[in-house]
């Protein structure tokens, strides 16, 4: 027989009040309901805890040792309910999301705009990775929830699509092609290209569309940020190939942006999650809270093209 909460509630309020009946009132029990939790908790423990005499009941010198002990295994109770609440309505909390540069500076402000609006009181922790790395801090349980793109199916992650984000190409005002309304990757290949690293998702699938092309783009320049891409660009260094959500989001004054064909390429962006693991109150909102904006998230991600 293990000891439960409810032996040790029965044990302080029966110490307290001196009275078996009365303690058992407070609980709500039948006298006999009552004194068999007590028989029960004096078995679980080995120990007499109560003198019984026709008047009153007095704690032993034993009970009287473990009262306090009793009150404090309530105490800690009450605080992991209380805890329990908190997290449940989303009093307290935290989310820890791994998130893509480009997804960071697009998608998510206006998700965490309206989340925080909701749920102001839960505590937000952020790990930003390019689209090669991101995936793993879901998967390692490093971040609970990750907004991005995920390069590889991976049977550990579950991946929910947001939207399709269209690849655009950056261009200087004054360049060659700027007059084009829709650009294809063959025309770009006879002119300087700003990339971004390998590592980024914009990359993968940029390399991707000019191989189904059948043409190769060789970066003059290799950059870490897409900020850093355009202000290239606007320096009339070349052209630089960014997601249509990412190029929303940068200042673009002095330089063009156009969609790209032959073929047109995307990427998905969504939310990854580990397959087999229970969200909290608050990742689960976050969620639900992400896939309630998609419809719009996705109108503004067609907006360049």
């Amino acid at each position: 027989m293990n000891l439960t909460l409810r032996q040790l509630t029965a044990f302080v309020h029966g110490a307290e009040s001196g009275s078996f009946s009365t303690a058992a009132g407070r609980m709500g029990l039948s006298q006999p309901g009552y004194s068999l939790l007590i028989r029960q908790l004096e078995q679980v423990t080995g120990l007499r805890l109560f003198d019984r005499t026709t008047r009153r009941v007095e704690l032993t010198d034993a009970g009287r040792d473990l009262l306090d002990g009793a009150r404090r295994a309530l105490r800690a109770s009450d605080e992991v309910l209380r805890r329990a609440d908190e997290l449940r309505e989303m009093r307290q909390g935290r989310l820890r999301l791994a998130v893509v540069p480009s997804v960071a500076c697009s998608v998510l402000p206006a998700v965490l705009a309206r989340y925080c609006t909701v749920y102001p009181d839960i505590r937000l922790e952020f790990f930003e990775d390019q689209a090669a790395g991101f995936a793993g801090r879901v998967r390692h349980g490093e971040a609970e929830i990750g907004m991005g793109v995920l390069l590889h199916p991976d049977p550990e992650l579950t991946f929910t699509v947001l939207l399709k984000d269209y690849l655009v190409v950056i261009l200087p005002a004054d360049h060659p092609l700027a007059a084009r309304k829709t650009i294809t990757w063959r025309s770009l290949a006879r002119y300087p290209y700003i990339s971004v690293t390998t590592q980024s998702s914009v990359r993968v699938y940029a390399d991707q569309a000019t191989a189904s092309a059948g043409v190769e783009l060789h970066p003059g320049y290799e950059v870490g940020s897409l900020t850093a891409a355009v202000g290239l660009v606007r320096s009339g260094l070349g052209y630089a190939v960014l997601p249509s959500l990412g190029a929303r989001a940068i200042d673009l004054a002095g330089v063009l942006a156009r969609p790209i064909d032959e073929p047109r390429a995307w990427r998905e962006v969504g939310l990854l999650r580990r397959a087999q693991h229970t969200l909290s109150p608050s990742a689960a909102a976050f969620m639900a809270t992400a896939r309630a904006m998609g419809p719009r998230l996705a109108k503004e991600a067609a907006a360049l093209l």
